[in-house]
């Protein structure tokens, strides 16, 4: 079954969960996905992740024609050691690690080689290229068990994408590489390096989640995993994390890592434009997002890499972690700027001077750095304006649909089509009076004419596309029953329902829950409910938020129940604390039990499993448990309380001030 465990920003953060990745990550439980796959699959292009059959012909008859710049960018690629046929490749291992290191050197270095040898094949047509991508892939698939260590995300990703790349390019050849060692690839990528990836890297600088995002859409495509495909398109729009698309790039192009360096933030821009480059070949317009937001970053960060002043505004990241009060000193450009020169300049009209500039101080591209971005652009994206909208478009389907309340309405909203399209929206609703159909030109809908607390399902198709709509689901305002509050002053939050999972957005100050804090409450009113269940995602940006459950009155006097970090001052390997709070009268809250996570559900300072919370009340004593994925529920503490009628519900304060962060809560239920 495919995989379609995913989170984001506010309604995609409900998607948590698929089959297959529960079966391979023991103990993650899976909440029903907002997104529901289309039950006539659209196929997708193959090849089609970073080279198209059309970009291959182009290559080709450039060096038979001998047309600059290419042909020199081809002399980069046949002149690199990664390239040769002579290539000694260490052999595979089981496991492969990155701080501490094992052995991720010789994996970057296959990977690379894989990959380039591919590409040789086909530009050349000698088939022992092909033999020699075969050979390192092949090795893998049957020997990699594992990926460890504190960045294992970046090991599995960086020259994971390049071997996906490199086996795309071998299984859509002329080299006949047998099925079942095709297959045997797949297997490993949704055993092995799919689990490492799954939750992006919400807790990091932006290049481990841009990093993620690139490798979950090649893993997609490699597998035809429709889910995963739409799962990695909707956290580049939507994710809660630092390399979502508007979360890495500004309003104003300067970039979450701008203030930290400059090589660092060349690398989270090529990931997010390999992103769009593959979604391209699947006939989406990923490059046009947010006003082409994309052309924004690479135009700031090449002007300014170039000698030009550009502005910069104090930052602080959606972690807490990374502050940057000015930018940091330039450094040498990377190979990066072919790809998105010649997209936005020559596919699509649009000027990037800055972009053009940086592209040519750099021709002809050569190989990335290590495994970190895949270089050769001169090579690999030279073409003539208004080259391959068509085969753009060919295998179009409506993807990366997104459902949020927006003033008094809910707006939904997809990746367009890379070429113009008219789409269809139909509405149901409770109520068979309330179905509606709409057809709209641009990509998203807003619709003004819900009735709040009602649930809607959205099913969008393209008109000139193909393929069965795309579904979302969502409920307008608060459910019935529920309600939200502000704990203290100065609160901002919103929760959005889908019918299954709640996404919980609110600021906080550092310390909740004393007299004078702040903290957002969402909860229901039955008559003097005796407990709250539920699940928590691990997947959150901020590493000060304090999120939980809570029993409290109206006056806030009650127990909260709440996942806090244990040094505030020690962000980047947090000691995560389950806290049991008891507050009464007019005082501070009082902790009344508290534990340390320890592994599996927290390493590296990371939480890495869900947690289900429980309050339960019994007469004047209220108890509070735990359980860490799918383990047996644990016994926390227990407090007396005196007060009541009571209200039930999910608590959310960032720890961040002013600034947001968001969770999801599902299998949430109070009685």
């Amino acid at each position: 079954m495919p995989d379609s465990r995913f989170l984001s920003r506010r309604g995609f953060n409900t998607l948590l969960g698929s089959m297959a990745v529960q079966a391979l990550v023991p103990g993650r439980a899976m909440a029903k996905p907002q997104h529901v796959a289309p039950p006539r699959q659209v196929p997708f292009a193959h090849p089609g992740m970073l080279q198209s059959v059309g970009d291959l012909r182009r290559i080709r008859e450039g060096i038979k024609k001998q047309t600059q710049p290419l042909l020199l960018g081809f002399e980069k690629l046949r002149v690199d050691p990664h390239s040769q046929l002579t290539y000694q490749s260490q052999g595979a291992s089981a496991e492969i690690g990155r701080n501490p290191n094992v052995r991720f050197g010789d994996f970057d270095a296959d990977s690379n080689a894989a990959y380039q040898c591919a590409l040789m094949g086909h530009v050349t047509g000698e088939p022992a290229y092909f033999a020699a991508c075969a050979h390192i892939v092949d090795d893998w698939a049957a020997t990699l068990r594992s990926v460890t260590g504190a960045d294992a995300i970046l090991c599995a990703a960086l020259g994971g994408f390049k071997m996906i790349n490199g086996a795309e390019l071998l299984r859509y050849s002329r080299a006949r590489w047998p099925q079942p060692k095709a297959e045997r690839f797949g297997r490993m990528l949704r055993e092995v390096i799919l689990p490492v990836i799954a939750d992006m890297a919400p807790f990091a600088n932006g290049n481990w989640d841009t990093a993620a995002i690139k490798t979950m859409m090649a893993i997609a495509i490699y597998t035809d995993d429709r889910p995963l495909f739409d799962r990695a398109l909707l956290y580049y729009m939507h994710g809660c994390g630092n390399g979502s698309i508007d979360h890495y790039i500004y309003s104003n192009g300067q970039c979450q890592e701008s203030g930290r360096d400059q090589q660092h933030t060349q690398l989270g821009l090529a990931h997010l434009g390999d992103c769009c480059e593959m979604a391209w070949h699947q006939g989406l317009d990923l490059y046009g997002a947010l006003d082409n937001r994309l052309l924004l970053g690479f135009e700031y960060t090449a002007r300014y890499i170039l000698g030009e002043e550009v502005p910069f505004k104090a930052d602080e990241d959606r972690t807490g972690k990374y502050k940057h009060s000015v930018i940091a000193p330039r450094s040498a450009l990377r190979p990066n700027y072919e790809q998105i020169y010649n997209h936005y300049v020559n596919r699509r009209g649009l000027p990037a001077p800055w972009t053009q500039k940086a592209a040519e101080a750099v021709r002809p591209e050569g190989p990335g750095f290590q495994a970190d971005a895949t270089g050769f652009g001169t090579l690999l994206y030279t073409r003539v304006p208004g080259g391959d909208l068509a085969e753009a478009a060919a295998v179009a389907t409506v993807s990366g649909v997104f459902a949020a309340p927006k003033d008094n309405g809910i707006r939904v909203s997809w990746v367009p089509l890379a070429q113009a399209a008219s789409y269809s929206v139909v509405r149901a609703g409770q109520m068979s009076d309330f179905a509606r159909s709409v057809k709209v030109r641009q990509s998203y809908f807003d619709d003004l004419t819900v009735h709040i607390s009602h649930s809607y399902e959205y099913r969008v198709r393209a008109l000139q596309g193909r393929g069965a709509p795309s579904t979302i689901q969502v409920v307008a305002g608060m459910p019935t029953g529920w309600h939200t509050s502000a704990l203290g002053e100065h609160v901002n939050g919103s929760a959005c329902f889908d019918g299954s999972a709640w996404t919980l957005s609110a600021s906080g100050s550092t310390f909740p829950y004393i007299a004078a804090a702040s903290g957002f409450f969402v909860h229901k009113r039955p008559a003097n409910p005796s407990s709250v269940t539920a699940r928590l995602s691990p997947q959150f940006a901020s590493q000060s938020l304090h999120v939980g459950i809570a029993l409290i009155d109206a006056s806030f006097e009650g127990c909260l129940l709440l996942l806090e970090p244990g040094d505030i001052q020690k962000t980047e390997k947090v000691a995560w604390t389950l806290r049991l709070y008891k507050r009464e009268g007019t005082g501070d809250a009082m902790i009344a039990g508290e534990q340390a996570l320890q592994e599996p559900a927290v390493r590296y300072g990371r939480v890495q499993l869900p947690l289900r919370l429980r309050l339960e009340r019994r007469g004047s004593s209220l108890q509070a448990a735990f359980a860490v994925g799918g383990e047996a529920w644990q016994q926390l503490a227990e407090a007396n309380i005196n007060v009541g009628p009571l209200r039930g519900g999910m608590v959310l304060n960032s720890g961040l001030g002013a600034a947001t962060t968001e969770v999801v809560f599902n299998e949430v239920d109070v009685h």
